[in-house]
Parts: structure tokens; sequence; C-alpha cells
């Protein structure tokens, strides 16, 4: 008696490959309806994302010389953008103010002095030609900046990030972060190169003289995946852990200390954006947002104390201000391809439909079956396939 396989499989129809298959046979009265029925679906629906995608209002300009710009400088007309119905308005205009005071309170000690630090800032001018709607974004744009470096996007370790207290060895063995003889928190390229320029609120003075003011909430600009990544961190012997060198300047000597603490990254929804790294070199990524109230028409000023090094790879930074459509910001590409997707297929399908009114092919015609060289010729039989002199194909595969 034959002994049974140990490793023999279920007899089953998932084991044994025995599962019921649907295999669709294409033929013309099937496929060239679905041509046209995707046509007549995607030729509307584009349409509509390009019509939708046009009541969104936006305004976008570059403020990367502002750093040079002593007196008040028009922006450049070829990094200004918008969106408006109005053509005819101020263009935004910047200028530096040098040795500026930066006032950090500490986020610990309401009673503690707080910490001034100079800054370079640059005064905006900015006219909104239209009332927004909210929600109003509040976004920067970087360009030339690819965050998509294999090296840059595995640079982090996401035990610090969640909150552990690693010690310079653990981080170490983990190789997550680059080497370093302190231990710094939080470690990383992509942390250590946080976009860090400080974008105020807009302020518009009006004709009364009284100002108003516009504030943009910083919450809710992370996507609710990215919050639960972060944690505060659990590290309480701050005089060992030090802030990455590009944020140096945020705290008093460099150093983190028990007045001024780390940040806590749970909450910090700026960092929580930026560790989410882009694609594309150039990218756009929201600093602020008003859900509640309408942006006035009028003039505004706004202030951004130049933190961030752009000058070391060549890039420029932006403001971009707009509101928000159905699927987004102002982005006509998926309306457009939505609408060429349905020339293409309608496209197809009356090329198709054409060379099937002219030249019609037989549906189960075995005088097209070839079986290459390998094939034979035999006399006619009953119910065999037989080419088109009355002979008989015949498969090596075959019994005689």
């Amino acid at each position: 008696m034959d002994e049974v396989p140990k490793r023999r499989p279920p007899n089953t129809s998932f084991k044994q490959q025995r599962l019921k298959a649907w295999q669709p046979i294409l033929t013309a009265k099937t496929v060239l309806p679905t041509y046209f029925i995707i046509g007549i679906l995607f030729a509307p629906l584009g349409g509509l994302l390009v019509w939708r995608n046009n009541q969104v209002s936006e305004l976008s300009f570059e403020y990367t010389a502002c750093k040079d710009a002593m007196t008040k400088t028009v922006v450049p007309e070829s990094t200004f953008v918008h969106s408006s119905a109005v053509g005819q308005f101020d263009k935004p205009t910047y200028m530096i103010l040098r040795d500026q005071n930066q006032s950090v309170s500490s986020p610990i000690d309401n009673s503690a002095e707080p910490y001034v630090y100079t800054v370079q800032r640059c005064s905006v001018q900015v006219t909104i030609p239209v009332d927004l709607q909210p929600p109003v974004m509040l976004y920067y744009k970087l360009t030339n900046f690819y965050q998509n470096h294999r090296k840059y996007t595995k640079s982090l370790d996401h035990k610090q990030l969640s909150g552990e207290a690693s010690s310079l060895e653990e981080i170490r063995s983990r190789k997550g972060c680059p080497p370093s003889d302190e231990l710094i928190y939080p470690c990383g390229f992509i942390a250590n190169s946080m976009f860090n320029d400080t974008i105020s609120d807009l302020f518009q003075v009006a004709s009364e003289g009284h100002g108003v003011i516009y504030a943009f909430e910083h919450t809710g600009i992370a996507l609710a995946a990215d919050k639960g990544k972060y944690g505060k961190t659990k590290y309480t012997d701050f005089t060992t852990v030090r802030p990455p060198p590009y944020w140096a300047g945020r705290w008093p000597g460099g150093e983190y200390s028990t007045i001024f603490p780390p940040p806590d990254l749970s909450t910090d929804e700026h960092f929580q954006v930026w560790m989410r790294t882009s694609g594309w070199p150039t990218f756009l990524k929201p600093y602020g947002r008003n859900d509640k109230d309408i942006l006035r028409a009028g003039d505004y000023q706004m202030s951004i104390d130049m933190n961030f090094p752009i000058e070391t790879y060549g890039g420029k930074k932006y403001i971009v201000i707009s509101t928000i459509g159905a699927i987004g910001g102002r982005n006509n590409f998926l309306g457009i391809i939505f609408i060429v997707t349905a020339i293409l297929c309608a496209g197809l399908g009356v090329i198709f439909t054409a060379f099937h009114i002219i030249k019609p092919r037989i549906i189960g015609d075995h005088s097209k079956i070839s079986f290459g060289a390998e094939a034979t010729v035999h006399t006619r039989s009953a119910n065999r396939a037989d080419d088109v002199g009355g002979n008989r194909i015949r498969s090596r595969y075959e019994d005689d």
C-alpha cells in the first residue's frame, strides 16, 4: 500500500486550483460600446472638474529676493500668478527690515523672560482683489528642493519621533540618522532642513485708520494619518540632547533647557507637514488655514522672518494664498486628463467601428487559427477546423 504524502495539500478548490473563473471574450459588440460609454461619461466629468477648478481663487508670488530689497520692490512679473476675475490691481511689494527682534516665550514658565534673537524680517504688502470665501489656505512653495532623494527620505528615526527617549548608541544601531557625536532631537536630514520662515497673519489697514487682522490657524493642516506617528518626547534630562544645527538659533544658547524644552512633535503640525516628503522638486505645503472668515478684498500687510537658507541649493520661495475647491487647490490636471481620455476613447471607438463596418471579421472563424511551423495538414473530416483549402489544421499535441 502506497504511503500518503505527508505534505499533500488539502483537496479543496482553492488548494487544487479548481476555482471557478470567468474569461471574457472581447468582441466588437462588447468593446466598441465600452469606448463610447467611457467617452460619454468622462467628457462631462472632465468639463465639470475644469469648471469647478476655475472657481478656485489663488494668488502666488515669490519673495526670495526680499533679503536684498532695501527699498520697496515690486515682485517680478514672471513670479506673480493670480486667478482673480479682476485683471488690473497692484502687484505685491516687499522690502527687508534688517536686525529685527523675534521674541519667543517659554512654553513652560509664563513668568520667564522671553528669548529674543535677531532676524531679518521681510515686510510684504499684498492686494487681495476679490473676497475669498472660506476655507482660505496659506501655503509656502519651494522650488529645486529634492525631498525624494533616497538618503534624505530615510534620514530619520521613527522610534525617537514617536517619543521614545533613545540613547545615542540606540540611534546609531538603527542607522536611520547620520552619525553624530551628540544626541540630537529630532535627528536626521529631514528634520534639520525643516522650513522655518515665520509667516505672520494678514493685517489690513481700513480707510478709517483702525487695523483688521485676518488670522490663520496652524492646526488642521497635517493629515490625520501623520499625527499618529509623533509623540511627546520622553527625554527628561534636556542637557543631554541638542536641537538640530539649523534649529539652534531658536533656543537660548543653541541648547534645550527646562524653561525652553524641545518641541512637542505630537502637536507641531508644521513639523508633521514637513516630514511628509514630496515626490517632486517643486511643491506646496500648508502653513495655515482659516475655515470661518471671509478674506475681504483690500490691501494687506504681512511679515516673514527670513530664517530658511534658500541660497544653499539655488531654489526659490513663494507665498500662496488660495481657496479650496472640490478636489483641493487650483489644479486643472485631473480635469484635463479626463477630457483627453474621453477624446481618445471616442476617437478610437469611431475608428474601430469604421473598420468593423468596412471589413468585418467573423467571430469564431477557425481559418484565422495558426499553430505556426508545427501545424500539419490532413484530410477534411466532420467537426474539424479547416483552412481555406478545406484541409484540417492539426496541432502536434493532438492524437492521430
